[in-house]
């Protein structure tokens, strides 16, 4: 992380101990490109080092560990050591002995956060970071049972809202490899017009939003099969919530928060999304236990993610301004080209490549950031302003619908209004 990014304004060199920890996590915490996940990091970590401080075992006392001592081998290690063994534990673990490489990395990344705030580089002898231990990916048979189940329940009439969802969320995040933050950040906006792809920002765990990046990635014919169940029980579940709505994954029931009323199809939170499929998931395994060729799907969405390996296009995290305005204008032009050809040669060869050239500058446009809106008004403009046309050019009607509700609307054509 570079000082322009981080804008860091060193803490007072003269404090020392629990005050010069609790100092420079609040500098770190400040810095607008630390996540909340990171900020509890740091803020767990400085009172970790604090209660090594005094411990009996640690070298340093409170009024030795300053920035010059603090961040030293000698203190770090005993630190790390303490905290690796359950000694620096607020509450008692079940197995106090038990650490884990990846707690000893967070550590560590947190610690040269730590010491950037204090401005302590010259003096800092952090070790260097563990290797994680990898995670088994998923065989291949597995994965292709779990293809076979989810495909099972695509095609079941009778499949509950719930079921529904667990089938859209499932088949995306086994394309994807979609974290739960990942996918609860995710909006309408990121669905292409044709449902065949995602947008999706990539986010590792303890993310700064300088480390965030933007991919596309092709959804399989049985996302989009999921996705085009999904959204219509999503736009019913939006019935009770005023106003826009752009969370493409959406809670099933109300709830309460701080004592008052949350109504259903609320965003989903990252916890929220992991639990919901576990919920769904073991009710169907429950369900459909015992019939031919069922195979119980997997109750935990990180057993989806592993052995992943899709195929992703690097974009920008924002639309270019100029590159926008020609895309645009490209719209507008093959648009009204199609509008004139249709309206001569219906079914011919020439309407069909026309109808093409529409798709790809659509395709083009989403791929860039331009919101769906922004090109249904380039669309209604040239002459396509109803469903059944923006259908032909490779707008899915589900997908229209569900950006219409985004805006706060109830009716399809009106997205595609100017204006």
């Amino acid at each position: 992380m570079s000082d322009q990014e981080t804008a860091v304004d060193v803490v007072d060199s003269r404090l020392t101990g629990a005050e010069l920890l609790a100092a420079a996590a609040a500098e770190v915490t400040s810095w607008p490109l630390v996540s909340a996940s990171r900020a509890r990091q740091v803020r767990w970590v400085a009172g970790e080092y604090t209660r090594a401080l005094a411990h009996a075992g640690h070298p340093l006392s409170e009024d030795d560990a300053d920035i010059t001592t603090v961040f030293r081998l000698e203190p770090v290690h005993t630190y790390l050591q303490l905290a690796r063994t359950g000694q620096l534990r607020v509450r008692k673990a079940a197995d106090p002995k038990k650490g884990s490489d990846h707690s000893e990395q967070t550590r560590l990344e947190v610690l040269r956060l730590l010491v950037t705030a204090c401005g302590a580089e010259t003096y800092a002898e952090l070790p260097p970071q563990p290797d994680p231990s990898g995670k088994p990916p998923v065989a291949k048979r597995p994965r292709s049972l779990l293809r076979a189940q989810l495909t099972q329940l695509a095609d079941a009439p009778d499949a509950t809202t719930s079921q529904l969802r667990m089938l859209a969320i499932g088949a995306v995040v086994s394309d994807t490899g979609a974290r739960a933050g990942e996918m609860c950040a995710g909006t309408i906006e990121d669905l292409s017009p044709t449902l065949e792809e995602l947008r999706l920002v990539r986010r590792g765990q303890g993310w700064s939003e300088s480390e965030a990046y933007t991919e596309l990635l092709a959804l399989s014919a049985l996302s989009r099969a999921g996705l085009k169940r999904w959204l219509p029980e999503r736009q019913a579940l939006l019935g009770l919530v005023g106003g826009t709505a752009t969370a493409l994954w959406v809670s099933l029931h109300g709830n309460h928060h701080d004592g008052q009323p949350v109504p259903a199809g609320t965003p989903l939170m990252p916890r929220g999304l992991a639990r919901a499929w576990t919920r769904a998931v073991t009710e169907t395994n429950i369900e459909l236990a015992g019939q031919p060729s069922w195979e119980p799907l997997p109750v935990r969405m990180e057993q989806l993610r592993r052995g992943v390996q899709p195929k992703a296009q690097r974009t920008l995290m924002a639309p270019d301004a100029e590159l926008a305005a020609e895309i645009l204008d490209d719209i507008a032009l093959v648009a009204r080209r199609y509008v004139d050809i249709h309206a001569q040669e219906p079914g011919s060869t020439a309407e069909l490549e026309a109808r093409l050239a529409v798709r790809r500058s659509v395709r083009a446009a989403w791929s860039q950031g331009i919101e769906h809106v922004v090109q249904l008004h380039a669309l209604a403009d040239a002459g396509l302003a109803d469903v059944a046309s923006l259908a032909a050019v490779g707008w899915e009607p589900v997908l229209l619908a569900a950006i219409d509700r985004g805006l706060g609307w109830g009716q399809p054509s009106k997205a595609a209004a100017p204006g």
